[in-house]
């Protein structure tokens, strides 16, 4: 159990937590995107408005994914900037420490490193629910529409008859 092993596992958690935030931006673009085309499809006239705001969200959402790189990226060059320098480390005593200290913390960075991977794979399941939620609303028949009003007025009518 070296110190190469347990900065491993903590940059395979930061690069997990950066996909998951990763993910969650391009989710959350894609219900916003959603939302705007649905009022732009409703009220004409706010059209420009509604192009505004959808180029706003890919602009913001870019500067969002360029700073969630960047924080990666700094996060991973000090995890290796400290596992190097520990790797120099040439005192029997900082050795023996290094040691002490990686077998010690090494099981709570790889449950750390489980959990990451439950957060990534959430976030994909979540894109892939939004994603899918826009497939399943163009596919839904008018028919389908009409038997639930018809289904919620029987039901309204059998309420009243009842009463």
């Amino acid at each position: 159990m070296s110190t190469q092993t347990l900065s491993a596992v903590a940059v395979h958690v930061v690069g997990q937590y950066h996909e998951a935030g990763k993910t969650l931006v391009g989710a959350w673009r894609t219900g916003a995107r959603r939302l705007l085309d649905g009022a732009a499809s409703r009220y004409g006239q706010m059209q420009k408005v509604t192009e505004f705001l959808a180029n706003r969200l890919d602009i913001d959402t870019g500067r969002v994914v360029s700073v969630l790189d960047r924080m990666a990226e700094a996060g991973t060059q000090g995890i290796e900037a400290v596992a190097g320098r520990a790797a120099r480390a040439e005192s029997p005593i900082a050795t023996s420490l290094v040691s002490t200290f990686s077998a010690i913390h090494l099981p709570i960075a790889n449950v750390h490193a489980q959990i990451a991977d439950k957060i990534a794979e959430g976030a994909r399941k979540l894109e892939t629910r939004v994603a899918g939620a826009k497939e399943a609303a163009a596919e839904q028949a008018p028919e389908a529409k009409g038997a639930a009003v018809a289904v919620a007025k029987t039901a309204r009518r059998a309420r009243r008859t009842a009463a």
